[in-house]
Parts: structure tokens; sequence; C-alpha cells
């Protein structure tokens, strides 16, 4: 009895083996394929993560680099780089340098060349149109035509809303308009993103001209 049952067990085993050959052997071409695939797979995204990290690292150096040579040589950067962020970032530097140095054109040119080229993209154009605005708006620019900047830049959906509105007020003040000057503080303090320290700013203009 144990007899016939090892040898039954002997031959399930032996016609295991006999369909997983059969099997391996019609199918064995799918298989290599398979397993090339899957190779490749995980060795193409282990290349991906290498080469990621590589260039990761490789602009990284170079933001380092462009901003030491400006800040220490005055250069700046003329090449091309693959990567937005860093290129506008670049250019703010220099921008902020030029304006820091007094080299009011330069710094103009560097604000101007961002809105045209990134000027899609809302944050970097209307913080470089607000820089331009802040550089020198009392020569460059009439009443009238201050509004209709800070009028662009304090629309509902604008990321420097708050600031460009503080300008507007700053504006009206100057000319001493009363109404519109009651407009700005009543925006501005309704804004929920209204910091202390610019409370603390309207809430004395509103104590000056009796507001409250």
């Amino acid at each position: 009895m144990v007899e016939s049952e090892s040898f039954i067990k002997e031959v399930s085993e032996e016609v295991k083996r006999d369909i997983l050959f059969k099997t391996l052997k019609k199918f064995k071409w799918p298989i290599i394929v398979l397993i090339i695939l899957l190779v490749g797979a995980v060795g193409g995204y282990e290349y991906y993560k290498f080469d990621k990290k590589v260039k990761a690292q490789e602009i990284g150096e170079f933001f380092v680099s462009a901003i030491e040579n400006l800040k220490n040589n005055g250069q700046t950067v003329t090449e091309e780089i693959d990567n937005n962020l860093i290129s506008v970032l670049i250019k703010l530097h220099e921008a902020k340098y030029f304006e820091e140095k007094g080299d009011i054109k330069s710094a103009n040119a560097a604000y101007n060349y961002i809105i045209s080229k990134y000027g899609n993209n809302k944050f970097f154009n209307h913080y470089s149109k607000f820089q331009l605005y802040l550089m020198d708006p009392a020569k460059s620019l009439g009443d009238k035509k201050k509004i209709e900047v800070l009028d662009e830049l304090s629309a509902p959906d604008g990321p420097l809303k708050l600031l460009a509105l503080e300008q507007k007020l700053n504006v009206y003040v100057m000319i001493n308009d009363l109404e519109n000057i009651k407009l700005q503080v009543k925006l501005i303090l309704s804004d929920q993103s209204i910091t202390p320290e610019q409370v603390s700013r309207i809430k004395e203009v509103e104590s000056i001209y009796g507001l409250k």
C-alpha cells in the first residue's frame, strides 16, 4: 500500500514536471520577451532616477555659480538653461542686483525680460511689474497711469493684490482723494489675507483721516 502511494506520488510529480516543461517549451519566446521587458523596465527606471538626480545636481550647481558670479563679478548669465524656474530666479537676482547698484536701466531691462519671456506666470509677471512700479513711480508715471498699473496688480486674483491696494491708497493720500482713501481702506481691511503689519499701517491712515 505504501509502495503504491509512493508510486502514484512519483508519477504525479513526473506529470507535473512534464506539463511544466511542455508549457515552458510552448511559451518559451513570450516568456523570454516578458523577462527582457521586465529587466528593461527596471533598468530604465533606475537610469531615469540616476539621470534625474544628475540633472538636478547640475542645475543646482549652475544656479549657485550664477548667483556667486553675479555677486562677486557682476557677471550675468547669457546662456540658456532648460529650466524655466531656475532661469527666472537667476534673472530676478540680476534685476535686484542692478537695482541695489543704482543701475536702474539694467534693472528695468531684467524685469521687462521676465515679463516678456515668463509673463504667462502670473506671479512672476505681477512681481516684475510691481518692482518696476516701485523703482521710480513718481518720476516715470502720472497719477492716472499709476492707478492703471495698480488696478491690474490689485485684481481679485492677483498674487500681490494687497500690496498693490496699499500703493493705490498711497496715491490717493498724496492727492488727498478722501472718497478713494475710504474705499481702499475698506478693501484692504476686509481682505482675509491681510497681515498684522498691514493692519497697523492701515489703522494709522484711518486714524489720520478720522475714518473709524
